[in-house]
């Protein structure tokens, strides 16, 4: 047998590889999400899912938001607010999410929309992402705070989609997700609402 060549991945390769370390099923989603928004100091978040999450997630919150001139490195790889250098990380961080991951995976394997508004602003705006291909920022009319919505997860990765489980078991995956978050910030109004029903 012949020794196969060893050759580097290309980068969207590697991207659909790195989100699927992130992003397993749905609950890993909406888990981020949350994460996002109680790190946004929001006093509520509204989870809805649509079959499971397999055919939609949605994430709400009244958190500071996010400026639309920084909605762009909001998706990008390894871009975040929490962190800005090794220091950082060495004097402790006091946030759930610290990586700049979430939304540039979520990004990777769905096609996902960030809509934002920080409270005071005159207007919201927005971004997508298709597949790790990020659009324009445009304006958009939003409540104070940041809506994110993800459609088609692992459109892309076919094989990562055929591993899901059935609606009610990927159902309960996120609901242990928002219930756990619920009951661990019961300051945070936390709701979970499937296929149009909390």
């Amino acid at each position: 047998m012949e020794s196969p060549n060893i050759e580097r991945l290309d980068e969207r390769t590697v991207q659909r590889i790195a989100a699927g370390e992130v992003v397993e099923r749905p609950a890993s989603v909406v888990k981020e999400l949350i994460e996002n928004s109680l790190d946004a100091g929001a006093s509520r978040v509204a989870v809805a899912v649509e079959s499971g999450g397999t055919e939609g997630i949605r994430v709400r919150d009244d958190g500071v938001g996010i400026p639309a001139d920084q909605l762009e490195a909001a998706v990008a790889e390894h871009a975040t607010s929490k962190i800005g250098d090794i220091d950082d990380l060495d004097r402790g961080v006091s946030t759930l999410g610290f990586r700049g991951e979430a939304l540039y995976t979520v990004g990777a394997v769905s096609r996902l929309t960030v809509r934002s508004r920080p409270p005071g602003a005159d207007a919201g705006a927005e971004i997508t992402v298709e597949g790790g291909e990020v659009g324009d920022v445009r304006p958009a009319g939003c409540p104070a705070g940041t809506t994110v919505e993800v459609e088609d997860l692992f459109f892309n990765t076919p094989a990562r989609k055929k591993f899901l489980k059935r609606t009610a078991t990927e159902f309960d995956h996120v609901n242990t997700v928002a219930t756990s978050y619920a009951l661990a910030n019961p300051d945070v109004a936390v709701s979970l609402e499937h296929d149009g029903r909390e």
